[in-house]
């Protein structure tokens, strides 16, 4: 084990006293301060538990705050945050400038500028506000996030001692932060090809906050990945329930279709539709999730080039490159196999 579970706060408590709390700032005074606060921990939430619907209300609250003075920095700075996080990278941008002027904290503005030159494929930027931010305050948050960069620049040695010393500097006995952490860790171990790593990972993160959705997601897909269906689809079918995102019947259906089930086609057809009404409402922040499942068991190459190719458009990084690139190889490869039929 990387670290003693006992060290924290019991993942499940956690989850009770986070519901308590946005209960309990619902009843408060509608003022911009609380409105903020409870935005942002229905956003936790949501990132904790799989669950869009959080999202949108955060997100419509944030926006209730921002109307009561819509002109401060502390209302630019959470439109650009709330931009970022929904893959708005050129408003995120515009927002934290003018945030900025209006005597928001440099250190905030600079946190998110760094998020948004990461996101955007912006590496050596971002890594000199990561270094930055890290030596000033060498937290899990600031140490954690330089790991994750190193980790998408492929500095895996650097980035694995980084990690480590984010999940050292961890002081506080919430879960959630030690939780995210090994999350985004175990996912770098995922896009590195290391599934035994990742596993490991995802199994210390079960320890520490078994509810937590997107992680055993990303075990099951490492379950699938090496083969071992039974496990996968246990981990999956509890999530079908818990949350609103369609990644988790997508995978759902990839596992059924590794397992010659019939039920896989019906399956990746609800994720279609889940995928559509999302990209209906928000496409820059579905556009990568939604490719990578028509480019795969949603199987509508076309679909997946034209969201590919918008991805790209907004970040150019090296996952977005090798996603359009697939869809890209998959459009030719059905134009073939149409081509012989």
């Amino acid at each position: 084990m990387l670290i003693d579970p006992g060290r924290y706060t019991s993942g499940r408590i956690a989850i009770i006293n986070l519901s308590a709390s946005i209960d309990s700032r619902e009843r408060e005074g509608a003022n911009a301060e609380n409105l903020l606060a409870l935005s942002r921990l229905l956003f936790l939430r949501g990132d904790l538990l799989g669950r869009i619907a959080d999202h949108d209300r955060a997100e419509t609250i944030a926006f209730q705050a921002v109307d009561l003075a819509p002109d401060s920095a502390g209302a630019l700075h959470a439109r650009a945050q709330i931009a970022g996080r929904f893959h708005r990278f050129g408003q995120a941008k515009a927002l934290l400038d003018e945030a900025l002027l209006a005597g928001h904290p440099e250190r905030l503005i600079d946190a998110e500028r760094s998020a948004l030159l990461q996101a955007t494929g912006q590496y050596d930027e971002a890594l000199t506000l990561r270094e930055s931010q890290a030596k000033r305050n060498p937290g899990i948050d600031t140490l954690g996030a330089l790991a994750t960069l190193l980790a998408e620049m492929d500095q895996w040695s650097a980035a694995e001692s980084c990690y480590a010393a984010a999940l050292d500097a961890d002081d506080g006995v919430s879960p959630f932060p030690c939780a995210q952490l090994i999350f985004e860790w175990g996912v770098s171990s995922m896009r590195r090809g290391d599934l035994d790593r990742a596993e490991a990972l995802f199994k210390e993160l079960e320890a520490i906050l078994p509810a937590h959705v997107p992680g055993r997601g990303h075990r099951a897909e490492v379950a699938l990945a090496r083969g071992e269906l039974e496990f996968a689809e246990a981990l999956i079918v509890a999530l079908l329930e818990a949350s609103d995102d369609p990644e988790y019947r997508a995978v759902y259906a990839e596992i059924l279709a590794a397992r010659g089930d019939g039920n896989a086609a019906t399956q990746a057809d609800l994720a279609t539709e889940a995928y559509e009404l999302l990209l209906a409402r928000r496409p820059e922040a579905y556009a990568d999730h939604a490719a990578a499942f028509f480019v795969g068991i949603g199987n509508r190459p076309k679909r997946a080039l034209e969201l590919a190719t918008a991805n790209f458009e907004l970040r150019d990084t090296p996952r977005s490159r090798s996603l359009l690139a697939k869809a890209h190889r998959r459009v030719r490869f059905s134009s073939i196999e149409g081509f012989q039929l």
